[in-house]
């Protein structure tokens, strides 16, 4: 099988604070720690707001070696209504690169108001305007970039360029498991009315059966495909701890922070009993 890579959209949630987080690890070493449970996590930061150079080496100091980081491109890079902004993307990639070998693919996120019919020659610009050396992942949420020529066009544009089509699970659009580059970039999400924010920390409904599929396509994809990256989020289920600790056991991995002397169970939740409580 493939190297796949599971982690978590993000690892600040206030929900995970006594369920993932012991009470007394401080925000700004809760990176550290899970870093220390998982081997790579997306930043959702970064869609709003471009790091600086000084954080970006600060996430590198505190994590790892082998550790990965996947970066969503800010969104004012990557909206498709204003003139392509090749300095600003230059810029953002030129920082990214400061995490070295940590940096992962880094996602171009499009919502669901991006339609092929609408935006399909300025996503297309903006592909042709990305530097090279740096994975991509594209994640389009409208259902028409995956039928007739629009997705005849889009799959032989990311096959071209070695760009990912992002595999989301969202509940609102049929997103295709197709294979355009030599990795792949997998999102759980689910949507925000199923597992509010206010329900995030335990599991809230149980999708196992999505989990199972995801698991077993990857099962089935070949070179030149090495490596896969596999995310999840809190609305998915409710907790993406326990989510990512599912995915990996389907895929036969140890659940994460099994040899961390116990401090956490085998669904990623912090364990009292670690701490002789």
């Amino acid at each position: 099988m493939i190297d796949v890579h599971v982690g978590c959209c993000s690892w600040t949630s206030p929900a995970w604070s006594g369920r993932f987080y012991p009470p007394t690890v401080r925000n700004g070493d809760r990176l550290a720690y899970y870093a220390r449970r998982f081997d790579v996590v997306e930043i959702d930061a970064t869609y709003y707001r471009p790091p600086t150079e000084a954080l970006v080496r600060r996430w590198e100091g505190v994590t790892p070696p082998g550790f990965r980081f996947a970066l969503k491109a800010p969104r004012d890079l990557v909206d498709l209504s204003r003139p392509i902004d090749a300095d600003g993307i230059d810029r953002f990639v030129r920082t990214a690169r400061r995490l070295g070998g940590k940096l992962g693919p880094i996602l171009l996120q499009f919502s669901p108001s991006v339609t092929a019919r609408s935006a399909a020659r300025t996503f297309l610009e903006l592909c042709r305007a990305l530097p090279g050396g740096v994975r991509y992942s594209v994640e389009l949420r409208s259902p028409d970039w995956f039928s007739g020529d629009a997705w005849r066009t889009l799959a032989s544009e990311l096959t071209d360029r070695g760009m990912a089509l992002t595999w989301s699970f969202l509940t609102a659009v049929d997103v295709p498991t197709e294979v355009t580059s030599d990795f792949l970039y997998v999102r759980l999400i689910g949507d925000h009315v199923t597992v509010p924010a206010s329900q995030h920390g335990e599991r809230r409904i149980d999708r196992g059966s999505t989990i199972q599929r995801y698991a077993d396509r990857l099962r089935t994809v070949r070179a030149p495909v090495a490596e896969a990256f596999v995310f999840v989020n809190n609305h998915f289920e409710g907790f993406a701890p326990d989510s990512a600790n599912r995915f990996r056991e389907a895929i036969g991995k140890a659940p994460a922070g099994a040899a961390s002397g116990g401090s956490l169970d085998r669904y990623g939740r912090f364990d009292d009993r670690a701490l002789g409580t």
